[in-house]
């Protein structure tokens, strides 16, 4: 069918539409012309100098005419225009910027103006970055009438991220996932505007990065040969990434959760014989030997080999949950403590600093870290990206540090889904019924230590701003969230990731506060939120239900309250 036919065009002044299409995130303004103009069959793009901007033209063209969208959710807003028979020709894009880099701060500002009487839309952005991110933006202004024809709504649109970082961390330790998983998740990352994936690519369970210089390392140390992600594999991820202006920030965890090591490098290892309780954070036990000179050749090897494939010019160097009883159990370890006047803690604060000035002198990179060493005592340059997980990110922008925010009572995407480890007798609830000596599986978390799930309404209400004052030397650079992967895998992954991501990226984009310093809410975003849902499902993403679809199609008939009574 043509994008207009001839009959539908004489009919387009007798019919009506909405005149706002639900925007996500929304942008941080947008003026709404009251027309709607026709997407012209010959509809063509001008002025793309940026092979990664043509291929995302040809995708999104191929996307508005195969989606062809008609909004599922019923907007309060009764406002309407009326469509005129205008056609829109093509988008005309001025760059200023066609070669740069998608790295950390690269500047993914844009306008955008479609105009009320046809001809060409204009989209000006400093970067081809922030020229993609106008692509999503009008791919969303475009809907489908009654006639089956394709219509952009008309409005002059000026747009910028809040938040530089926006990002999902994905663990491809705990649970394998194909490469095809993972260029998915690339996919819903950029329909959400979204431009990190932090990926925790090893942990203690298993080791499935394949490394130049020590090949034996994923060969011992991975589930299975076929669960191993290959320099190809790598490569193919990081062009699909950066095609969506998403940089891919690898994260090797070290000196815990390197348990996976022991199968080719025992020798680099501590505690690794022993039962997981006492020494880990969960099972296997083992954490590298921080006085071995053996280990930390293998430390700086990895970390070679890792940052000359991944182009970025932040490498995460993990940092988290170290158990400072597994490193007590060696003789190696209390020697050099006493030598040297030590606690087992400064050793640890020792080793980060090391390797954190490896990071930046060698390799040349932007080091990032959980927050873990800096909690417990240390200090590091300040030139060092902190993650959190535990603490308000002020605690570290006072300090001097720049943060992504990942606090786990927001952000931690697999809480909530019960205990995993084995033979757990709490869960046999004598009575079946709540008692002051049973409550694991009723008041309690029900062995999720992190419980109880994050809703997609608990992360919208997170306050990127709270407690940053305007004095401290560090920033929020922005936020992750985080999807761990004890008990998430292929076949769950899409649910657990989607539309609960898209919360947070509104967040990250848009801010937690308009440009007038009002604050979003729930309450502003629910109608856009439920119909970017089905909208995501639509294109390919397996987004978990969040209500029922009646409700979307019956506005205000599920709310908790009475719409009337309300003043």
């Amino acid at each position: 069918m043509k994008l207009l036919s001839l009959v539908a065009a004489c009919a387009l002044v007798s019919a009506s539409v909405e005149a706002k299409t639900f925007l996500f995130p929304i942008p941080q303004e947008v003026a709404w012309s009251g027309t709607t103009a026709v997407l012209s069959d010959k509809f063509t793009f001008q002025g793309i100098q940026n092979k990664h901007l043509q291929k995302a033209a040809d995708r999104y063209i191929d996307l508005i005419k195969k989606e062809r969208w008609v909004p599922i959710s019923v907007s309060t807003d009764n406002t309407t225009t009326t469509p005129t028979n205008n056609e829109l020709q093509g988008i005309s894009f001025e760059v200023a910027d066609n070669d740069a880099k998608v790295d950390l701060g690269v500047d993914e500002s844009y306008t955008l103006t479609v105009p009320e009487l046809g001809g060409f839309a204009t989209v000006k952005a400093k970067t081809w970055i922030g020229a993609l991110r106008s692509l999503e933006t009008f791919s969303q202004m475009v809907e489908a009438d009654e006639e089956d024809n394709l219509v952009a709504h008309t409005a002059n649109i000026n747009d910028a991220p809040t938040y530089v970082h926006r990002g999902i961390l994905m663990d491809t330790s705990r649970n394998y996932f194909p490469v095809k998983d993972i260029l998915r998740t690339l996919e819903a990352q950029s329909y959400n505007k979204m431009n990190v994936l932090h990926w925790h690519a090893t942990d203690s369970q298993s080791w499935p990065l394949e490394l130049k210089s020590l090949p034996e390392i994923s060969k011992e140390g991975a589930y299975s040969a076929k669960e191993v992600y290959t320099a190809e594999d790598v490569q193919t991820i990081i062009k699909f990434a950066e095609e969506r202006g998403i940089r891919v920030v690898i994260e090797i965890d070290m000196p815990a959760h390197t348990a996976s090591i022991v199968e080719s490098h025992p020798d680099a290892m501590i505690c690794t014989d022993v039962f997981w309780g006492p020494y880990a954070a969960e099972p296997p036990a083992g954490q590298l030997n921080p006085v071995s000179d053996y280990a930390h050749d293998i430390v700086k090897t990895i970390a070679k080999d890792v940052s000359e494939a991944f182009p970025d010019s932040v490498y995460h160097t993990g940092g988290d949950e170290i158990n400072t009883k597994c490193w007590d159990l060696n003789e190696d370890v209390q020697a050099y403590k006493a030598k040297n006047n030590m606690t087992t803690l400064e050793v640890w604060f020792e080793w980060t600093t090391n390797f954190l000035e490896y990071v930046k002198t060698d390799l040349k990179k932007r080091p990032m870290l959980w927050e873990d060493p800096i909690r417990d005592g240390g200090d590091y340059e300040k030139n060092t990206i902190v993650q959190t997980w535990l603490s308000p990110p002020s605690t570290y922008t006072a300090q001097g540090y720049d943060v992504v925010v990942s606090n786990f009572d927001y952000f931690y995407l697999d809480c909530g889904h019960g205990g995993w480890v084995g033979l757990d007798e709490r869960y046999h609830s004598p009575t079946q019924t709540e008692t002051p000596e049973d409550v694991h599986n009723y008041a309690g978390n029900a062995g999720s230590w992190c419980g109880p799930f994050k809703t997609w309404q608990r992360i919208y209400g997170y306050d990127m701003t709270k407690g940053i004052e305007k004095d401290h030397p560090g920033k929020v650079l922005g936020g992750e969230l985080a999807m761990w992967a004890e008990q998430t895998g292929p076949t769950v992954i899409d649910g657990r990731l989607w539309p609960r991501s898209a919360s947070a990226a509104e967040m990250y984009w848009s801010g937690s506060y308009d440009r007038a310093g009002e604050r979003r809410t729930v309450k502003q975003s629910s109608e856009r939120f439920y119909d970017w849902v089905y909208r995501l499902q639509a294109r390919g993403i397996n987004a978990e239900p969040v209500q029922p679809k009646y409700c979307a199609t019956h506005p205000n008939a599920c709310d908790l309250n009475d719409p009337s009574l309300e003043a």
